[in-house]
């Protein structure tokens, strides 16, 4: 019975890659769908999604060391055993429990199965060189992009855009950081009780955590599999984000009374958060425009007892309302570059000539959420990337362009080495622990 699940956990990882290779769905996304055709149970469902997050983050990597060993290079060989040797390969940089050389057998076997006994001695051999960690990398004092590029596995543009700005040591504790198998974060509902109940939950819950001091209400679980955790965020009780997505909710202070306006709500985070933090006093306005993302978050009010948001789908580049607000908050559609950590596939998604759609975006939804801040309202821009031209280029544009708003100081709860300059936010993941975003709070003029 263990080979069958062995065979079945194996076969759904191949299909989800395959998919991922024929369709632009995400990694997440196609993985969830898989997990839902099949029966199997948590632990096969958890390998399933360990493994496919691991080939997402490692296939660059996997690609070079098999193209490097394959004398007729990897497109020589057919897709399906191409896609089984990545994902054996993948394992052999990063598992930490199964044997090497069981690794190897498992992925042989399958292969001589599906392809016949002599692509299946190739395999065998190819494969048993790799796991004796014979990696021959370019020199790094010599070749540092393609040293980083290909030891790291992330895309030869994205590293040499890096290096050009931060030199190799920060570079490579970037990538090493987004290579780590992201930390699960739980977030605590704060209309259900006080701070100081959360870890009561927990630890009753049987759940090991670390407290995040400079993010209240934040806990930092030491396991990725504790199934109790998913029933107290099923209740509501909790929510799994990153401490990094308060940021932006801090330097709009949202509180009882005010009229908000989240322009990009979905799928709607931060949204509850400004709703919790608020006491649920707040009268929020959630837009997106799209309504399958906002049906995510309508369940997330439900599920948490918020009653203060109302959803309405539209384009928050020409959303219009007579009425103004005293807070806007634009959690800009963004390139993601700095939450590769938790997105494993994003790295490959992604293109230079990206930025050339996404910046013009980004102007278009911060000109039109300032003409519905009311003067003396608060005007919040965030991202979850790390890159210049998304972050403080649109924001100096903007500020340039619109005199009546200012740069405003942030919050004294927020810790130094968060902020630059004035009014401004951009983590760095190695140094904070935390995803990698950037915030902007500014004021309309009276």
């Amino acid at each position: 019975m263990k080979g069958k699940a062995s065979k079945s956990v194996f076969h759904a990882i191949i299909r989800i890659i395959a998919e991922w290779e024929k369709e632009s769905h995400t990694l997440d996304y196609l993985l969830h769908r898989e997990l839902d055709r099949i029966a199997l149970d948590a632990r096969d469902r958890a390998r399933i999604t360990d493994r496919v997050m691991n080939w997402g983050r490692w296939r660059g990597t996997a690609r070079y060391l098999l193209d490097q060993r394959l004398k007729q290079g990897l497109d020589s060989i057919p897709p399906k055993m191409r896609r089984m040797l990545e994902e054996c390969v993948s394992r052999l940089i990063c598992e930490e429990r199964v044997p090497l050389p069981v690794i190897v057998s498992e992925a042989v076997e399958e292969i001589k199965q599906g392809f016949g006994q002599t692509l299946g001695k190739m395999a065998n051999a190819v494969l048993r060189r790799i796991a004796e960690n014979r990696y021959d990398f370019p020199d790094a004092d010599k070749e540092p992009l393609l040293h980083l590029s290909y030891s790291t596995s992330h895309p030869l543009w994205l590293v040499e855009r890096w290096l050009k700005r931060w030199g190799f040591e920060r570079t490579k504790a970037q990538l090493d950081w987004n290579n780590n198998r992201p930390v699960i974060w739980l977030r605590w509902n704060s209309l259900r009780g006080s701070f100081a109940e959360a870890p009561l939950r927990l630890q009753k819950a049987e759940i090991d955590f670390d407290e995040a001091e400079d993010y209240p209400g934040f806990f930092r679980l030491k396991s990725r599999y504790y199934p109790k955790a998913a029933e107290l965020v099923d209740r509501g009780d909790f929510s799994v984000q990153d401490p990094s997505a308060s940021l932006a909710v801090q330097l709009l202070n949202p509180r009882a009374g005010m009229k908000i306006l989240d322009l990009c709500a979905a799928p709607g985070g931060k949204t509850t958060l400004m709703a919790q933090r608020s006491g649920d006093g707040a009268e929020i306005t959630a837009v997106d425009s799209s309504a399958e993302r906002l049906k995510m978050l309508e369940k997330a009010l439900q599920l948490q007892g918020i009653h203060s948001v109302r959803t309405i789908v539209e384009d928050g580049t020409k959303f219009t309302r007579k009425e103004l607000f005293d807070a806007v908050l634009v959690d800009a559609p963004c390139s993601g570059l700095g939450v590769l950590n938790r997105r494993a596939d994003l790295r490959w998604r992604r293109q230079l000539d990206d930025f050339e759609e996404l910046v013009p975006l980004q102007r278009k939804l911060l000109r039109n959420a300032a003409n519905l801040v009311k003067p003396g309202g608060v005007l919040v821009y965030s991202t979850c990337t790390i890159e210049p031209e998304e972050n403080g280029d649109v924001v100096h544009q903007f500020l340039a362009e619109n005199t009546d708003f200012l740069l405003d100081q942030p919050p004294e709860a927020i810790s130094e080495p968060l902020l630059f300059n004035k009014g401004k936010i951009q983590t760095h993941s190695p140094r904070d622990g935390i995803d990698g975003i950037y915030a902007a709070k500014m004021i309309r003029k009276l």
